[in-house]
């Protein structure tokens, strides 16, 4: 352990006044608990409290000491190093019973004051208490404004928290929103041609022009449906091919209708709602092994499709005329989307971008839906 003494001027012996100063008397410095000690004749004593003009020590007193003026050595322990002070005090009285001894600086305004002084004062701040760029040292002593300290420490650290989300929500919305544009410049393909829900099942067809004289309300397997009458005054049948029943009337009895203009839908075995979409020759070159078909109802729903049939426009047409493609959703349409328009999308979005637009999805809907 290493020791700074302090022992300013020199001085004669004997030159301490026998009497406490004059700037004593009354003293009205405050007292200051802090660790130290006291050595007086070689002996030491703990210290209890500290001023500027007087101090109380506790210890074992020799005879005779409350007599005359000493040297009392004032040692303050910042662990590694001792900071000593020699400061001349007057034994006012010391107690027998407790140990406790009251001294009295006789020279408070001597050559230890600046030091003792900001010593004290240091320790009261709680500051870092720094001698001659020697000894530095944190008070041991708790803060008045511990409180406020704890309370602005909570705050900075709310506005950090609350600055980090912002910087967090700020980044994922950019590469959400950076994600999305590539993705909808680059890999989604919207379908020119036009795009309708229509039922599943064979659509029969008129066999000649002329007018619809009959139309069957609940025929069964192999009864007449109905009856075209052609120009030359000679009626057509058409009978209704299998167990089904039907699903659309497209044409009213009475009217006249053309050959090839469909007449009737028969319901299929599933009776589910497919897309017939036509398809231009760009359309087709989006298509992959890899791409999505997606398509978005009248009613909202949005829906994956496999392509399920390719036809061509009429027979003998030219490879670059449209195609007309029936597309199978992986899930029922609502009935209420019956020969309604569909738009459909095609999606060749890398598995990576897909997934950050998965997640950015899934997220915003998170968010509009939570509720406080």
């Amino acid at each position: 352990m290493s020791n700074i003494e302090h022992v300013g001027p020199e001085r004669l012996p004997g030159s301490f006044l026998p009497q406490a100063s004059d700037l004593h008397s009354g003293n009205e410095h405050p007292s200051i608990n802090l660790p130290f000690t006291v050595v007086i004749d070689g002996r030491s004593y703990e210290g209890v409290s500290l001023s500027m003009a007087a101090a109380k020590i506790n210890g074992l007193a020799a005879p005779g000491l409350t007599q005359g003026t000493r040297l009392a050595m004032f040692r303050f322990d910042f662990g590694t190093y001792v900071f000593s002070l020699p400061i001349a005090v007057i034994i006012d009285k010391a107690n027998t019973d407790t140990g406790e001894l009251d001294l009295t600086f006789a020279e408070p305004a001597g050559p230890h004051m600046p030091q003792l002084r900001y010593l004290l004062n240091a320790w009261l701040a709680g500051d870092v208490v720094n001698l001659h760029d020697i000894l530095q040292a944190k008070s041991r002593l708790p803060k008045m404004a511990g409180n406020h300290q704890s309370h602005a420490t909570s705050g900075r650290l709310a506005a950090r928290f609350i600055g980090v989300a912002i910087s967090i929500a700020a980044s994922a919305l950019l590469v959400f929103g950076a994600s999305w544009l590539i993705a909808g410049r680059l890999y989604q393909h919207a379908v020119e041609g036009p795009s309708m829900a229509v039922w599943t099942g064979p659509v029969l067809r008129a066999t000649t022009s002329g007018q619809l004289s009959f139309f069957a309300q609940n025929p069964s397997n192999g009864q007449p449906l109905y009856t075209i009458e052609s120009p030359s005054g000679a009626p057509v049948t058409t009978v209704l091919p299998c167990d089904c029943a039907v699903r659309e009337q497209y044409a009213l009895q009475g009217a006249t209708v053309l050959a090839g203009e469909p007449i009737a839908q028969l319901n299929s075995p599933d009776g589910a709602l497919v897309v017939e979409a036509l398809l231009t020759p760009s359309d087709i070159n989006a298509l992959s092994d890899t791409a999505t078909i997606v398509m978005t109802a009248a009613d909202g729903t949005v829906h994956k499709a496999n392509l399920d049939d390719v036809r061509t426009k009429s027979a003998g047409a030219d490879p670059s005329s449209a195609m007309l493609v029936t597309l199978k959703p992986d899930t029922v349409l609502a009935t209420s989307n019956a020969h309604k328009p569909v738009r459909v999308m095609i999606d060749t979005t890398p598995a990576l971008i897909a997934a950050v637009n998965d997640a950015g999805t899934r997220a915003f809907s998170f968010l509009t839906n939570w509720k406080l």
